[in-house]
This record gives structure tokens, sequence and C-alpha cells, in this order.
């Protein structure tokens, strides 16, 4: 009798080690910042909105004498006042910024992030605060091209790598000269080594506005609109963020924050 009231007694220690085992593993499984119902709540408790950027876009973001300056980090420190917090900006490398979010590592990506709908699927975006497109540069002085289909036959300068390149390489007998960085393709275009440039509308207005006044844009396409990315469960703190842009829309200070960085948005 012993041993058998010893053997269930052991059963009964067994399953329930076993039960409280698995309730820990679902717990376990089941919880992680990724996870939290809450972010806006957790922000507001702890007095932080944590910020994922990539530091090497600018004018949105880059290092300037060791300091960490653009537009997006004039726009993350509004925010930041806005919701009665301090931003904590971690610059993280671009391939590395949605894993930052989706693990909790970050609240919010503000990095030049451009809306598209596959990434919609990933993360939910906040309402537009910056137009994205490609965008064809000419000189001051040239003839107006005002499609992608007027340069064919022409020399077009592009970035090496990026979606410009690629763009131009689809252009009908296009001459393309491909460079190490947007600044060298501009400058080309100004010495008239090249007919146009094809780029993304932010880095070309930057550009223009600091260091090449006589070139312009003439044709934009391939609209879209760059956003703040946020874990698409945190529903309550994209309607924070939303809020907070509509204010500092309506106060001017996007529209101050896209002069000091961009200068004449008609360009």
């Amino acid at each position: 009798m012993r041993k058998s009231r010893d053997h269930s007694g052991c059963t009964r220690r067994m399953l329930w080690a076993t039960c409280a085992f698995a309730l820990l593993a679902c717990a376990s499984a089941s919880f992680s910042p990724a996870n939290a119902q809450d972010g806006l709540a957790r922000i507001k408790r702890e007095g932080v909105m944590r910020v994922a950027n990539s530091g090497v876009y600018p004018p949105f973001e880059s290092m300037e004498a060791g300091e960490l300056v653009g537009f997006d980090i004039d726009l993350s420190n509004l925010i930041a006042q806005e919701l009665g917090v301090r931003a904590d900006i971690q610059v993280i490398d671009f391939k590395g910024l949605l894993p930052a979010l989706k693990s909790g590592k970050a609240d919010l990506l503000i990095s030049g992030f451009t809306y598209t709908a596959e990434r919609a699927q990933q993360v939910a975006f906040s309402k537009p605060y910056y137009p994205n497109a490609m965008t064809v540069v000419v000189r001051e002085s040239a003839p107006n091209i005002t499609s992608k289909e007027g340069l064919a036959g022409k020399r077009i300068g592009v970035e090496m790598g990026t979606t410009g390149d690629r763009e131009a390489r689809s252009v009908p007998g296009a001459e393309v000269k491909a460079y190490d960085t947007l600044m060298l393709a501009m400058k080309d275009l100004q010495n008239n080594r090249v007919d146009a440039v094809i780029s993304n509308l932010p880095p070309v207005r930057y550009l223009i506005n600091r260091n090449f006044k006589d070139l312009k844009v003439t044709h934009r396409y391939n609209e879209g609109h760059i956003a703040i990315a946020m874990r698409l469960e945190d529903r309550a703190l994209v309607d924070a963020i939303d809020h907070a842009l509509d204010k500092l829309k309506a106060g001017g200070q996007l529209r101050e924050l896209e002069i000091r960085w961009f200068g004449d948005a008609s360009k």
C-alpha cells in the first residue's frame, strides 16, 4: 500500500510539474517585446521613446563633427516633446532597422523610411511626413526633359547600385555613367559631362539646395512618401504619432524643418 501511495503521489507531482513547465513555456513563447500590446503606455511610463535611425541618409540623418544631425533627428525630438518624453535615438545599420523594431529594441523607425505595400504587411505606418519620388535633374540652362522617355539616347548620371541606376538602364539608347556618390554625378551634370541625373527626390533636393543652385528637377515619377514605422499591434502609438504630426504640421514646425534641411521645396 505504501508503495502504491508513493507511486500515486509521485505521479501527481510529476503531472503538476509537467503542467507548470508547459504553462511557463507557453508564457515564454507568447511574451516578447514585439508582442506588447501598448507601446505608448510603456513610453509614457518610462519617459523614453526609443527611435532607430540608420545615421547615413542626409539630410534625414548623418554624422557631422561627431554629432547625429538631420531632419529625422529634429523630427524625433519634436515628436518626443509632443508626447512629453525624451527621444533615445539609436544608430542601427539600415538592414537591421526592421529587426530592431520587431524585437522591441526600438519603438519607432524614423529614418527616411519609404512606405511600400510590402513593408505595410510587416509594420504600421504613420501619416506621411515627406514626399518621395524618382526625379530627373538637369542644368537650369538646359531644355526641360519632362518624362523618363525624354532621356532616350541621353547621357545619364546615377549613383552606382541605386534605384536611379536601375531606372536609367531601362531607358532606350541611354549612356549610363555610374558614380560612387550622387554628389559626383551631380557635379558632372553641372560640368556638362552628362545630360541628366536620375535619383530619389530627398537627396536631390538636399544637394541642389546646398551645392548645386544651377541644377533643377524637371520631372518626378513613381511618387511615394516617407513615414514613421511602428509595430503592427501598437495602434495606440500610431494614433499618438499621427496626432503629433498633425500638430507639428498645423504649427508650421514641419515646414520649418523642410526649409532648414531641404531649402526651397519648389526646386
